[in-house]
C-alpha cells in the first residue's frame, strides 16, 4: 500500500496522540522558581544635583588609589564653571588635568604600543549644541584634549587623524613633545611580561600580534611579554545656565597594531552631548563602537531616564568578559556605573 506525504504525517501524528493518552497520569509538585538579582556593580553611584555640577573619570580599571587624581580634576572643571566658562571650557579642564597626571592612559601617561616607543592618541570633544571634534592616533603632543578642541574652533572639519592630526597641531603651534613617563614605561614592561602566556598558547582564540607586526621598526625582542587592557580619561559638565559638553582623551590599549583607533573619536560612541545631558565611556572600544554607546545612553536621557539608571542599564548590555564604565550627567542630576572598579570624581555647586 502506497501512502503520500500527507498521509504518512497525520498516521505519525494519530499515534503520537494514541502513545501520550495511554501513558498514565503523573502528578509531580511544581518546581520552585528562583529569580536571582542580578550581582550588584563594582562602581555605581549617582543623585539628584541642581546647578554647576561636574563628573570625571579615569578610565574603568582604575582603583581607588586614583580617587584623589579625578577628584582634582572635578573640582578644576568646576571652578571654570564658576568663573563663568563654559560647559565646554569646564570639560576639556578637567580632562587637561587627567592628561598630565602620569597615572593615568591619556597625554603625559599614555600608554605605549607594542614596538616599545610609538605613541599613538584620540580625544574627543562635544557641546549640547551637536559641536563635536575629535582626533585619532595623533602623536607628539601633550594634550590632544586641546588639539580636538581646535579642530572644533579652527577648521571645518569634525575629524582629524594620524600624522595630519599631528602636523595640524603643531603647525598652529602645539609643542612637539613625545609625552613619555617613567609610570608610561612601567605599564609597557608590566603589560610585556603579561602577554608572555598569551604568546606561549597555540589555539586560535589569542590573536597574535607578531604574525601582522604593522609598526615602521623592527619588532622588539622582549615582544614575547605583552600584556592587555587600555583605559580613558574623561569630563562631563552641567553649566549653571544648563548647557552641558563632553570630552575624552586616551592613549588607547598597548597590545594593538599601529594606526588602531578606538571608540574615542567615534561620533556617538565614545561620548555624546545634547540639550538632556552629557555622555562619556571607557571601555573596550570595539564593543563600545559596536553599540553605538554614548549616543544609546543619551537617548535614555533625553526619555526622562535618570542618568543613574540610564548608566547602570548600558552597564548591564554587557558580557562580563568586557570592561565598560560610564558618567553621565542630565538636567536634574548624575550617574556613574561600571563593571569594574572605576575612579570618579563629582564636584557641583
Amino acid at each position: 500500500m502506497r501512502f503520500d506525504r500527507s498521509a504518512r504525517n497525520g498516521l505519525m501524528i494519530v499515534a503520537l496522540l494514541s502513545v501520550g493518552a495511554s501513558a498514565p497520569a503523573q502528578t509531580r509538585d511544581p518546581v520552585p522558581i528562583v529569580l536571582l538579582a542580578p550581582a550588584p556593580l563594582p562602581t555605581l553611584a549617582g543623585s539628584t544635583s541642581v546647578g554647576a555640577l561636574v563628573v570625571t573619570h579615569g578610565g574603568v580599571g582604575s582603583g581607588p588609589e586614583y580617587a584623589d587624581g579625578v577628584r582634582a580634576a572635578a573640582d578644576t572643571a568646576l571652578a571654570v564653571l564658576l568663573a563663568r566658562g563654559s560647559a565646554l571650557d569646564a570639560a576639556i579642564a578637567g580632562t587637561v588635568w587627567l592628561e598630565d597626571d602620569p597615572r593615568f592612559n591619556a597625554g603625559t601617561g599614555a600608554n605605549i604600543r607594542l614596538d616599545g616607543h610609538t605613541i599613538q592618541m584620540d580625544a574627543a570633544v562635544m557641546t549640547d549644541e551637536g559641536r563635536f571634534a575629535a582626533v585619532g592616533a595623533i602623536e607628539r603632543v601633550k594634550n590632544p584634549v586641546r588639539v580636538a578642541r581646535a579642530v572644533m574652533d579652527s577648521t571645518p572639519h569634525l575629524f582629524l587623524v594620524g600624522e595630519g592630526a599631528t602636523r595640524f597641531a603643531h603647525r598652529i603651534g602645539f609643542a612637539d613633545i613625545v609625552p613619555v613617563s617613567p609610570q608610561a614605561e612601567a605599564k609597557y614592561r608590566a603589560r610585556m611580561r603579561r602577554q608572555a602566556e598569551s604568546f606561549g598558547r597555540r589555539d586560535t582564540t589569542v590573536f597574535d600580534w607578531r604574525r601582522y607586526w604593522n609598526f615602521p621598526g623592527a619588532m622588539p625582542a622582549d615582544m614575547l611579554e605583552w600584556g592587555r587592557h587600555g583605559d580613558t580619561v574623561g569630563s562631563v559638565t552641567r553649566s549653571a545656565d544648563g548647557h552641558f559638553a563632553a570630552t575624552l582623551s586616551t592613549g588607547g590599549t598597548s597590545v594593538t597594531l599601529c594606526g588602531r583607533v578606538g571608540d574615542v573619536p567615534v561620533y556617538g560612541a565614545g561620548l555624546f552631548a545634547g540639550p538632556a545631558g552629557a555622555v562619556a565611556c571607557t571601555g573596550e572600544g570595539e564593543q563600545i563602537i559596536r553599540r553605538f554607546l554614548a549616543r544609546s545612553v543619551y537617548d535614555r536621557l533625553a526619555a526622562g531616564v535618570p542618568a543613574k539608571q540610564a548608566v547602570q542599564e548600558a552597564v548591564a548590555m554587557f558580557p562580563e568578559r568586557w570592561d565598560v564604565g560610564l558618567i553621565a550627567v542630565d538636567r536634574t542630576g548624575w550617574g556613574v556605573a561600571a563593571n569594574r572598579p572605576m575612579a570618579y570624581g563629582v564636584a557641583g555647586r
